[in-house]
């Protein structure tokens, strides 16, 4: 990418991860979208290749098709939940963008979204998608009194008619968690809730910011299936992660010793190679089968740039330069 020599392919501060999925970004914008970059308002403007310009991220480029980019719009235009839109329209390498093109298609077609998740492991195989929501954040007052929202929220039905939802957290290169929230009295509130998912006494390790947002994210499924008007029978909390983040995978490991054996259940961990390769073996349209390829290149295939990336790496000055952190 000698072209965009005044480009920033990598940050400063990024891990060896971060690093390697924001140069896979910026080579998927200027081989595939064939984009200019765009300014970081978190990088006192520099030009980053993952960053898209104001009038692409308005066109949607972000998006791996044009449904996706309306469903997100709408989202943004609710102005309720966490919804950034700067980032959600602008930064590639973001989270946010990557729940919309990974559960949007299942959002705007819930029997296909039926297809998507019945089967996935550990959920039931007969569950029916009734709708897929974005950046839900439940009533604070009735639940954590905090700002943890779901990334995407599945309302399910069974065949007898109960309901069940999962509760879905979409990682890529964020960390978990900047802040350290302890385990206050608006959490521990919840303690005394018959069916507490979690061994007695491990609250206390939930400050340690590797593991704070995994839990409060549990524990707000656990405060949302035990509303006292709530219409769930089930629930499940998911955390979508890349498989080649092992400080993601690390931590998730650590944190199932802190959850009850017959509670290990309603944590549900999917690598996302292993669900596009789920979904990928299944039957469907076209149309599906160009969004799950355009998926795969996206934020999968980094052979794709590999070379590319190789070639940034032997270019790099040896000295008077940070190097890449390790996890």
């Amino acid at each position: 990418m000698n072209m965009e020599s005044d480009c920033r392919h990598v940050a400063p501060n990024d891990s060896r991860f971060a690093a390697r999925m924001r140069f896979h970004q910026s080579w998927y914008r200027h081989y595939v979208l064939k984009l200019s970059p765009g300014t970081n308002p978190a990088a006192r403007g520099h030009i980053y290749g993952n960053m898209l310009r104001d009038k692409d991220g308005a066109a949607g480029r972000n998006f791996l098709t044009d449904d996706i980019h309306r469903l997100a719009e709408k989202r943004m235009s609710d102005k309720t939940g966490t919804v950034e839109c700067e980032r959600l329209r602008r930064n590639m390498l973001s989270s946010q963008p990557m729940c919309f093109n990974l559960f949007g298609p299942a959002a705007k077609d819930p029997s296909f979204g039926t297809q998507l998740f019945s089967g996935l492991p550990g959920l039931p195989s007969d569950i029916q998608v009734r709708e897929i929501a974005f950046e839900v954040a439940p009533d604070r007052t009735t639940h954590l009194d905090d700002k943890t929202a779901f990334d995407a929220f599945v309302d399910y039905a069974r065949p007898g008619g109960s309901r069940g939802f999962i509760a879905i957290e979409t990682k890529l290169t964020e960390p978990f968690s900047r802040a350290s929230y302890g385990f206050a009295p608006r959490y521990s509130r919840w303690r005394v809730t018959p069916g507490w998912w979690w061994k007695h006494g491990t609250e206390e390790a939930f400050a340690d910011k590797s593991l704070n947002q995994i839990w409060r994210n549990h524990l707000l499924a656990f405060a949302h299936l035990h509303q006292r008007d709530s219409v769930y029978s089930e629930g499940y909390c998911a955390v979508v992660y890349h498989e080649d983040d092992t400080a993601c995978s690390d931590a998730l490991r650590r944190y199932r010793d802190f959850v009850c054996e017959e509670s290990l259940a309603t944590l549900l961990v999917w690598p996302l190679g292993n669900l596009i390769d789920y979904w990928s073996d299944q039957q469907m349209p076209p149309v599906h089968r160009e969004w799950i390829d355009a998926f795969r290149l996206r934020y999968l295939a980094l052979e794709a740039s590999q070379q590319e990336w190789e070639e940034h790496l032997r270019k790099r000055p040896t000295s008077g330069r940070r190097r890449l952190r390790r996890f």
